[in-house]
């Protein structure tokens, strides 16, 4: 195999796993997000993460966790965040009949307004939305 070729299989290869897309920096995926790059990412990737158009639902985030090499290490991290604080996302706006199962547009749009103007953190917002109950 020449230089040449090698050198394409390895930038292939790189590529296919998110490493060329995902380099840069200290090369160690952020720990902590705040409130308002959260709601920042999730709007920017939810119609990537709404797969069948009603929702984002639990089985899409851990489906969308799957292929870490379609999204940046900041973008798993929001993952991360969604999987965690679902229940407390997905119960923002009451825009369903029945029990809140997915991730709405509506409670998108009152999560950003939350962590954004409100300057609420995710854990806050957890923490308020308890002692509502």
């Amino acid at each position: 195999m020449t230089e040449k070729r090698r050198l394409m299989a390895a930038s292939a290869y790189k590529d296919l796993f998110g490493d060329f897309r995902n380099a840069g920096g200290t090369g160690k995926p952020p720990s902590v997000m705040d409130g308002e790059r959260l709601a920042d990412l999730l709007v920017k990737n939810f119609a990537k993460l709404d797969v069948d158009g009603g929702g984002v639902s639990m089985r899409e985030i851990k489906r969308a966790e799957t292929m870490p090499f379609n999204f940046s290490a900041e973008e798993l991290l929001m993952l991360k965040v969604l999987e965690k604080y679902f229940e407390t996302i997905c119960n923002l706006a009451d825009d369903e009949p029945g029990p809140d199962t997915v991730i709405s547009a509506v409670d998108v749009e009152v999560l950003a307004q939350f962590l954004k103007y409100s300057h609420l953190t995710i854990e806050q917002l957890q923490e308020w939305r308890k002692m509502a109950e």
